[in-house]
């Protein structure tokens, strides 16, 4: 601090805390001096402490400011070996390469539907339960043939790659008889460039174009007619909403259903909470405002919201904000007590298989039903 105005607030504080002029007539000057220091260290003492508070909360604000996108996103950017290496089950999977309006290269997994009437493979991996979990499967694909002709589309969540999601695939793939597609977005699993909002959303557009034209191809071949189910997993249901909004504003053809994982409200929600003390509107670069977007869409689209009851990561409070945005006529909220937020498939498969194939199979025999009524009419 300069010592010209350090002098200057020095002699207004004396002013301000010295006796009156009739009361100083008997003070010597010693008196004065002693009034004038008292009072500087007096403010001093509270300005110091003061001034370095300010200084940290500056500090802190800035890093936080600054480096944001890595306290955002957590991608390993290796590219993960084919699944096929793991086991043979996973020999059927497809690696292709989406490019984004930007030309951004994005890599994926595509895992075809399984042949009609073939037996659903145990998930070894979950151990002991696998048996269980399989008879489960076996009754799903039994109960609701009319799901192999869905194509599940999953945006992830904002840690890992597509490789940490095959026990996930596995579950979608064999319990209810779909293909399953997975996108690495830009900056995860070997795919080019570095994770923002609109680079997700980008990404995530691209897919579902990719998607849709492999759709095409296999009705031109003559085979039944194939929809989408766009997957949003935590961070991954912004990219969802973003894309699903898109498409019924006609940019896209409008997906069967939507089933969204662990997902809030928006990032702005999120950061709040996290960092109540910080202005997370003013700072925050990718805010992924969910619920607004969710104005967009389709009035009748299905969603189906997956959250659990001790979910450390996303409170449930901002899944729900979500849900209250979302069109009533077709959402639907579910509560898995006792999972958290990266264990909602695994806490009970045989119980999360049966919510989400019950919910697609209403979704699809909808579809065919409208359908129906509309040959009717013509």
């Amino acid at each position: 601090m300069p010592s010209a105005r350090l002098g200057m607030r020095r002699a207004d504080l004396c002013q301000l805390y010295l006796p009156s002029r009739a009361t100083r007539k008997n003070c010597d000057s010693s008196t004065e001096r002693l009034f004038c220091c008292a009072a500087s260290s007096t403010a001093l003492g509270v300005l110091k402490p003061l001034a370095a508070a300010v200084g940290l909360y500056a500090i802190v604000g800035g890093a936080v400011y600054f480096a944001q996108r890595k306290l955002q996103y957590f991608p390993f950017t290796d590219t993960p070996a084919h699944p096929a290496a793991v086991d043979p089950l996973w020999d059927d999977v497809k690696e292709v390469a989406i490019v984004a309006a930007d030309g951004t290269r994005c890599l994926a997994w595509h895992w075809p539907a399984p042949a009609p009437g073939s037996e659903p493979y145990a998930p070894w991996w979950l151990g002991k339960g696998s048996t269980a979990v399989q008879r489960t499967m076996a009754t799903l694909r039994q109960e609701s043939p009319e799901l192999q002709n869905l194509d599940v589309l999953l945006f992830h969540g904002n840690a890992g790659h597509r490789g940490h999601r095959l026990e996930w695939m596995h579950l979608v793939r064999e319990g209810l008889g779909c293909s399953v597609t997975i996108i690495d977005y830009r900056g995860y699993g070997g795919s080019e460039g570095s994770p923002d909002e609109d680079g997700l959303i980008s990404d995530g557009r691209a897919a579902a174009a990719w998607l849709a034209r492999r759709q095409a191809e296999s009705a031109a071949l003559g085979n039944a007619p194939r929809r989408t189910v766009l997957w949003g997993e935590s961070i991954g249901s912004g990219v969802a909403v973003a894309v699903a909004a898109e498409k019924a504003n006609g940019s896209l053809e409008v997906p069967a259903a939507m089933v969204i994982e662990g997902g809030f409200s928006s990032c702005v929600a999120m950061g709040t909470a996290a960092y109540p003390w910080l202005p997370v509107r003013l700072l925050m670069h990718d805010k992924f405002l969910n619920s607004d977007r969710a104005a967009g869409l389709q009035a009748d689209l299905p969603v189906l919201m997956l959250h659990g009851s001790q979910d450390d990561i996303v409170p449930i409070a901002l899944a729900r904000e979500l849900w209250e945005a979302l069109p009533p006529a077709g959402r639907c909220f579910v509560e898995i007590e006792g999972a958290g937020h990266n264990d909602l498939p695994f806490h009970d498969s045989s119980a999360w298989l049966t919510t989400v194939a019950g919910f697609l199979a209403r979704v699809v025999v909808r579809d065919e039903v409208e359908t129906l009524n509309a040959s009717d009419q013509m």
